[in-house]
């Protein structure tokens, strides 16, 4: 199947022959001719399948002018991404695709003037590509007609209730014509996500093309088991002895992104930094000095873990154990996308053992486990087994004879259930015939 067999637009298709692509992957495959039958779709698909695309694609070509000339540019397609870096990479996704046509994209984010960007609105924009709290401002002040939009998206939605902007979300739907095609799309689709789109979208058609804890049959996954205090040793031995030349590293928390960077650079790699409190153009700076090669290591919070395309990243490391399970899918969908192969690399410690229970529990099987001697905790090594606990045996029923001789039949002559008063009956038994027997004769 080729993308012209959708009859696109001849300037798509050669705006896609110039990027690439050619043969459609399976989301898009399903999720393109729904949406070019206007239908509204909530779709998940795994991390890396091409999501953008597949509705990037159909939206434009609805909105194709049939090669008459783009007269007047006011917004028609509004996409809104939880993060700055998610929405940059979807904007420069969409650019040649949007200029093909003859349109104009203006992205708007947090960490720029608001000015700036009001200007860019007002010389014109069909395409719009947002963060959720700066979209609702420039709507509260009548910079975009929501009204006049024919195409939405929520790109990531999980991720958005995740970071708390659910409200934002709901102030924009309620907003909006009930013309106008939404699309949910997320590489994993919640409770919550189906919830909140039920009440705002109808009717509702759903593609799910894996299901949830799914992570792509080309990546190889591997877990050590490591001493916390040596974590940032077995991290720098793996990215030497391995030879690695793009890490993506993830964390939990900002503090101890800068904490494992620094011990990195300390090392002599030459490592970029991407979290939350971190100022725009200095993520800016970080991913992009990244993706050319300029840094060997990025170190980052689970800002980094949503959408972000890194070509040719063959090596995902996690040193912890993310708080929420779906987010290990994430990170480790930034290695092995659009079907090339990858690897991941997950750091366990003994306290992080329950909740990588739980995630395999998501996962719906065991990672494999390697162990390296020098930094493998001593449990690990002493007991024989890796940190799965061994299988219990089941317990069967004593088969040893009753102490007493009423303990655990009851009036009938039926055996009963054994409790804890029949054990005390027969150790109080066993108290006074041992008394009885040691009891001194009398003296005549």
């Amino acid at each position: 199947m080729l993308f012209s067999s959708f009859k696109l637009s001849p300037k798509l298709l050669e705006a896609l022959e110039k990027a690439g692509f050619r043969d459609p992957t399976p989301i898009q495959r399903k999720l393109i001719p729904a949406l070019l039958a206007s239908n509204n779709v909530i779709a998940s698909a795994q991390t890396g399948s091409g999501k953008t695309l597949s509705y990037l694609l159909p939206a434009l070509q609805l909105m194709n002018p049939s090669a008459e000339q783009v007269e007047h540019h006011y917004p028609k397609f509004f996409i809104l991404s939880p993060t700055k870096e998610l929405a940059q990479q979807i904007y420069e996704v969409a650019k040649p695709f949007v200029a093909a046509l003859g349109f104009r994209a203006v992205l708007l984010q947090g960490g720029g003037k608001r000015t700036d960007e009001t200007k860019r609105l007002e010389r014109g924009a069909d395409v719009i590509i947002a963060t959720p709290q700066r979209a609702l401002e420039h709507i509260e002040a009548r910079h975009i007609d929501i009204k006049a939009i024919r195409h939405f998206v929520v790109d990531e939605a999980d991720m958005m209730f995740d970071m708390g902007f659910v409200g934002y979300l709901e102030k924009i739907f309620a907003k909006m014509t009930e013309r106008s095609q939404k699309i949910i799309i997320s590489a994993t689709i919640t409770p919550r996500v189906v919830k909140l789109a039920k009440v705002y979208i109808k009717p509702l058609k759903r593609i799910e093309l894996d299901p949830p804890g799914k992570i792509a049959d080309t990546i190889t996954q591997m877990l050590y088991p490591v001493v916390r205090s040596k974590k940032e040793a077995l991290l720098a031995w793996l990215i030497s002895s391995n030879h690695l030349e793009r890490v993506l590293v993830f964390v939990r928390k900002k503090e101890l992104a800068d904490g494992v960077a620094d011990s990195l650079k300390e090392w002599g790699y030459k490592v970029g930094i991407l979290h939350g409190e971190r100022m725009h153009h200095e993520r800016k700076q970080s991913l992009l000095a990244f993706r050319e090669g300029r840094c060997q290591i990025l170190v980052a919070t689970d800002i980094a873990a949503r959408g972000l395309d890194i070509s040719d990243l063959d090596v995902v490391i996690n040193y912890d154990i993310p708080h929420v399970k779906h987010d290990f899918i994430h990170r480790v969908g930034r290695t092995g996308r659009a079907g090339k192969e990858g690897m991941a690399i997950t750091l366990v410690s003994p306290d992080e053992i329950e909740q990588l229970y739980d995630l395999q529990k998501v996962l719906g099987s065991k990672i494999k486990e390697v162990i390296i001697p020098e930094y493998a905790p001593k449990e690990v090594k002493a007991r024989g087994y890796l940190l799965h606990p061994p299988q219990r045996k089941r317990r069967t029923p004593s088969t040893k004879k009753q102490t007493s001789g009423t303990a655990g039949i009851n009036k009938k002559g039926k055996k009963r259930k054994t409790t804890k008063r029949d054990g005390f009956k027969a150790l109080d038994a066993a108290k006074a015939k041992s008394k009885k027997n040691t009891r001194k004769p009398k003296n005549k």
